[in-house]
């Protein structure tokens, strides 16, 4: 037998202990750095999963209200919740009722440290509306305004406006501590 045989036959395949170890470790110590910067990124993430459902919803009545002709509406309530409803000959009829808080958690309606709206009109803009805001059947707003979404975890501005304009636009936006693009 050849030298060149004896070393295929007894060449062991796959890895050594200590190389298994070695890529283990480092596989270790790269997630850990990961998955501590993906924590980092969640609050952002939750406040705009939330302004995109709100506004979502409110552009859902909106197209519903043209679509069929009658009213809907956003109806602030108390806390984090708020729902969808539309008007009919009986009444109002209540589509959704979404509880912001239970479904991102460490999120909740606010606009802390904020000084202009998005249209940078001075003043604290107010994080619900006072009263409900009406989509009408021809895609108009009536009482336009806008709600505002942050985290509640301190550290950083991770707030995010959804603004409702008397002509029926609705724009999510982002707050990055001085301005909101």
């Amino acid at each position: 037998m050849s030298s060149r045989m004896a070393f295929l036959r007894h060449a062991s395949p796959g890895f050594s202990a200590p190389e298994l170890l070695t890529a283990l470790a480092l596989f270790g110590v790269i997630s850990a750095v990961a998955a501590s910067n993906f924590v980092s990124f969640m609050p952002g993430y939750r406040v705009r999963g939330a302004a995109l459902e709100v506004a979502g919803d409110m552009n859902q009545a909106r197209f519903a209200a043209i679509k069929e002709g009658r009213s809907y509406f956003y109806v602030p309530l108390a806390g984090t919740q708020y729902k969808i409803s539309y008007a009919n000959g009986a009444g109002t009829v209540d589509l959704k009722t979404v509880d912001v808080a239970q479904d991102y958690p460490q999120v909740r309606f606010g606009a802390t440290g904020v000084t202009t709206n998005p249209y940078g009109v001075a003043g604290a803009p107010p994080a619900v509306p006072a009263t409900q805001i009406t989509f009408n059947s021809d895609g108009t707003v009536t009482n336009a305004a806008g709600v505002y979404v942050e985290s509640t975890v301190t550290g950083g501005h991770v707030q995010h406006g959804i603004t409702v304009t008397a002509s029926g636009r609705i724009r999510v936006w982002h707050f990055d501590g001085t301005n909101w693009q």
